[in-house]
C-alpha cells in the first residue's frame, strides 16, 4: 500500500477554533478518616477485637485462677461448685472467692457446704459421704412372730424387716415366744440394700410327765392351768413352779428345772388331806398368838391348821391373863373362835421431888404426885412435869404381886440442859475432849518471894466462870497428820520425835491454830480463828470451834487440887516424884546438857501421850513431854492493877504468843513450875499444842 503523506492546507481561521475543546476534570481528596472508620466497624475487625480481648480474659482468668480440688470418698461421687468453676482433670479451676458445693453419690447421703479459696495456693479438701442406711430381712424357720434386737436394743419390725439400719458390724438377736434366742454379728452394706438374715428357731421348751395320787388333780404353772394328773406338759425353759391341787387336799408347789429340749417325768405328787381354817378374835384385840409353841401373829388372825389332829393355842397380851385352847379340825373345815382375856391390875406409887408435880401415864393426865395409881400389868410410859423444871419420864410393868414406887427427881432448867451436854467425846482427828465447867476466882502468876519466878509471872486477880471442853493429852503426830500428811516432828541425834503416839512437835503457833480450823470444819463447827493476808488476823469468841487454850484456862487447869493451886504438876515440894512426867532425865543425859540424874521417866526425849498419871482434872502432861503453845497474844502486866479479869482472852495485838508447862528439855527448878511463863512464835522441837472449845 502507497503512504499517503498528509499535507499541510492554510485557511485563514487557526486550526484551534475548529479542534475540540478539553475541558479539566475538578480534583476531590480522598477522605482518608471515613476510610478507616469503615475498616475498624468492619465484621472481620470486630471479630479480631472480640477473640483478642476474650484471649486476654482467658489469660488473666487463667494466671488468677486456683485448682480446687476434693477427694471424696466413694470416689465417683458428683461434685457441683457454684459460680465460674472449670473442670480441669480430677478437679476445678476457680477464681479466689468464696463458693458452695455440693457432693452426692448413688446410696450416700448428699454433703453440702461453703469454701473459701484464696490467691495464696491451690486448695484441696477431703469429702466422707455417709452411707445411706440400709435394710433388714429376717426370715424365721418355723414362721413365727418375732422380736428383733440389734445390739441389745428392740428395733421395730414388719413381718421381719427393719428400716433404716445403719451401715456396719452389727449383733441381731432374734426373739420369739417358746423358742430360744438366735444371735448372730452380720454386717450391714447400706447403700438403700437389703440384709436377709434366716434365723432358725430351736424349741425353748420340755415335755414334763406329772402324775399325782390320788388322781385328776389339776395341775397350773403360773397361774395358767394345764390339765389334770396325769399329763404330760411343754414347759418353757427355766425354773418353774408346778402347783397341783385337789378339793379337800393339801396344795403341792413343785419346783422344776426346765431345759430346753430335755424331756422329764416328776416323781408321782402325793396329795395329803386339806388344813382346816380357823378365824380367831380376842376381846381386846391385838393378843399374841402360839400354834403348838410357834408364834402365828396378833389377833384378828387366820390359822390354816392340819387335819386330824390336835392343836395347843395360847393366847396372851400385856396387861391381860394368858389363855390356852385346844382344837381338832377335820380337812378343809372351817371354824371361828373368840378369846375374851382377862385384865390384870398393879398398884404404882408415884413420888416427885419437888412435890405436887403433875402426872402423866401413858400421854393423859393422872392426878398429883403422891398418888398410888391402879393399872394393867403391862408396860407404861410415866411422865412427870413441873412448871421450871425439866419434865421426868420414864416406863414401868406393874406386878399384880407387889406395889411399886417410882421417885421422879426433877431437875431445873439448867441443870437439865447440862445433863445432856456430854462430859467427854472424841473430836475427829481421834482425840479425847473433857468438860470442864469452872466457876472460880484465882490468882495466875507467882509471888516474888517463890524461889525460881520469873519477872513475868506477875500475879493477876482471874475470874474464871466459861464452862469449855479441853483435850486431856496433846495432839498426836497422827492426829496432826489427818490434817497435814506429810508433816514429820523430825528427830533429836537420832532419837525419833515422829511416832504416831508421840506429841506433834516442830510447828508454829500459826500452824496449830490453822490445825484447829481444820478441825473445826470437819465436825461442823464454826472456826474460831479469823485468816487473811496469809495469816490469821483475830478470833471469833462467840464461834463453836476448836481452839488453842487461853492462858486462865491452862493455869487453872494445871495448878487446881481441890480447891487449892498447885506449884508444881506432882505438889508442892521437891524432889520430883515418881511417874509425874516427861523432864530431863537421866535417859536425856547424851541429848541435853543439864538433867536430873536421880530422876527416871523411861524416855530420852518425848514421851507417848498419857503415859503419866493425870492430874485431879483428868488431864494428862500440861507439866513435861512437851510445852505447848497457847491462845493468849504475850504480855508482862505491871503488877500494880487489882482488876478482876473475866476470862480473859489476851489482847488482839502482839508479836508473840504465850508458852505454858516445861518439857523434855527443862531440869530446872524455874521451869518445872506451873506459873513458868514462856514465849515465841517459831516451831521448836519441845513445844506442841492441845486443843480446847467453848461451850455457848
Amino acid at each position: 500500500m502507497a503512504v499517503k503523506e498528509a499535507v499541510p492546507v492554510r485557511d485563514e481561521k487557526s486550526a484551534l477554533d475548529d479542534s475540540p475543546f478539553i475541558e479539566p476534570i475538578g480534583f476531590t481528596p480522598v477522605q482518608l478518616n471515613a476510610t478507616r472508620t469503615r475498616l475498624l466497624f468492619s465484621k472481620r475487625a470486630l471479630v479480631v477485637s472480640f477473640c483478642l480481648v476474650l484471649g486476654l480474659l482467658a489469660l488473666i482468668y487463667l494466671v488468677s485462677a486456683r485448682s480446687l480440688i476434693f477427694d471424696t470418698k466413694p470416689a465417683n461421687a458428683n461434685v457441683s461448685i457454684s459460680g465460674l468453676a472449670l473442670p480441669l482433670g480430677d478437679g476445678h479451676l476457680v477464681l479466689p472467692g468464696s463458693y458452695r458445693f455440693t457432693i452426692s453419690a448413688e446410696g450416700y447421703l448428699p454433703k453440702s457446704g461453703k469454701i473459701e479459696v484464696t490467691g495464696d495456693g491451690h486448695s484441696r479438701h477431703t469429702v466422707t459421704l455417709e452411707k445411706l442406711p440400709g435394710r433388714l430381712q429376717v426370715e424365721s424357720d418355723p414362721a413365727v412372730p418375732i422380736r428383733v434386737l440389734i445390739n441389745g436394743h428392740e428395733v421395730r419390725n414388719e413381718n421381719g424387716l427393719v428400716e433404716k439400719v445403719a451401715a456396719g458390724i452389727m449383733q441381731v438377736t432374734v426373739l420369739s415366744d417358746r423358742y430360744l434366742p438366735f444371735t448372730q454379728e452380720i454386717e450391714i452394706e447400706g447403700l438403700g440394700n437389703t440384709h436377709r438374715l434366716q434365723a432358725k428357731l430351736r424349741p425353748a421348751w420340755a415335755n414334763i410327765h406329772i402324775s399325782s395320787n390320788p388322781i385328776g388333780a389339776t395341775v397350773t404353772v403360773n397361774g395358767t392351768v394345764l390339765g389334770t394328773t396325769p399329763l404330760t406338759a411343754e414347759l418353757i425353759q427355766g425354773n418353774q413352779t408346778v402347783s397341783v391341787s385337789l378339793p379337800d387336799h393339801k396344795t403341792v408347789d413343785i419346783p422344776v428345772a426346765v431345759t430346753a429340749g430335755v424331756d422329764q417325768t416328776l416323781a408321782r405328787v402325793h396329795l395329803g388331806p386339806a388344813d382346816g381354817l380357823l378365824r380367831v378374835v380376842t376381846v381386846p384385840e391385838g393378843a399374841g398368838v402360839t400354834v403348838n409353841g410357834e408364834f402365828r401373829g396378833h389377833t384378828p388372825l387366820k390359822l390354816e391348821l392340819s387335819s386330824g389332829e390336835i392343836h395347843r393355842l395360847r393366847f396372851f397380851k400385856d396387861g391381860y391373863t394368858s389363855v390356852e385352847h385346844t382344837i381338832d379340825l377335820g380337812a378343809g373345815m372351817e371354824r371361828d373362835l373368840s378369846i375374851n382375856l382377862s385384865a390384870i391390875y398393879g398398884r404404882v406409887h408415884i413420888t416427885s421431888v419437888p412435890a405436887d408435880a403433875e402426872v402423866y401415864i401413858d400421854g393423859q393426865y393422872a392426878g398429883i404426885s403422891g398418888q398410888t395409881f391402879n393399872l394393867p400389868a403391862k408396860s407404861h410410859s410415866i411422865v412427870v412435869r413441873k412448871e421450871g423444871y425439866a419434865e421426868f419420864d420414864t416406863s414401868i410393868v406393874p406386878s399384880a404381886k407387889l406395889q411399886q414406887t417410882v421417885r421422879a427427881v426433877l431437875l431445873s432448867s439448867e441443870q437439865a440442859r447440862w445433863d445432856k451436854v456430854p462430859s467427854e467425846f472424841r473430836h475427829g482427828a481421834g482425840g479425847t475432849m473433857k468438860l470442864m465447867r469452872p466457876n472460880t476466882v484465882f490468882t495466875m502468876g507467882s509471888s516474888r518471894r517463890e524461889q525460881g519466878r520469873r519477872a513475868n509471872e506477875v500475879m493477876r486477880q482471874v475470874s474464871l466462870t466459861r464452862p469449855f471442853y479441853i483435850g486431856t493429852t496433846e495432839v498426836t503426830n497422827r492426829e496432826y497428820r489427818q490434817y497435814k500428811r506429810m508433816h514429820s516432828s523430825s528427830h533429836v541425834n537420832g532419837v525419833s520425835l515422829d511416832n504416831d503416839n508421840l506429841p506433834v512437835v516442830n510447828i508454829s503457833w500459826a500452824d496449830a491454830t490453822l490445825f484447829c480450823n481444820w478441825l473445826s470444819q470437819r465436825d461442823g463447827l464454826t472456826p474460831v480463828y479469823l485468816t487473811g493476808q496469809g495469816g490469821i488476823i483475830g478470833f471469833d469468841s462467840a464461834a463453836n470451834g476448836y481452839r488453842l487454850p487461853t492462858e486462865a484456862e491452862w493455869a487453872w487447869l494445871a495448878r487446881y487440887d481441890r480447891g487449892a493451886m498447885r506449884k508444881y504438876p506432882w505438889g508442892n515440894t521437891l524432889p520430883v516424884s515418881d511417874n509425874s512426867g516427861n523432864y530431863a532425865d537421866s535417859h536425856a543425859a547424851k541429848l541435853l546438857p543439864t538433867v536430873m540424874r536421880t530422876y527416871s521417866d523411861r524416855y530420852a526425849a518425848t514421851a507417848p501421850v498419857a503415859s503419866y498419871n493425870a492430874n485431879p482434872l483428868g488431864i494428862h502432861d500440861l507439866g513435861g513431854n512437851v510445852s505447848e503453845w497457847i491462845h493468849d497474844l504475850y504480855t508482862i502486866g505491871t503488877g500494880l492493877s487489882t482488876r478482876r479479869e473475866e476470862n480473859p482472852m489476851g489482847p488482839q495485838d502482839g508479836d508473840y504468843h504465850v508458852i505454858r508447862g516445861s518439857s523434855w528439855r527443862h531440869s530446872g527448878l524455874t521451869e518445872l513450875r506451873l506459873s513458868y511463863r514462856d514465849y515465841g512464835e517459831a516451831p521448836r522441837n519441845d513445844i506442841g499444842f492441845r486443843i480446847a472449845r467453848w461451850i455457848n
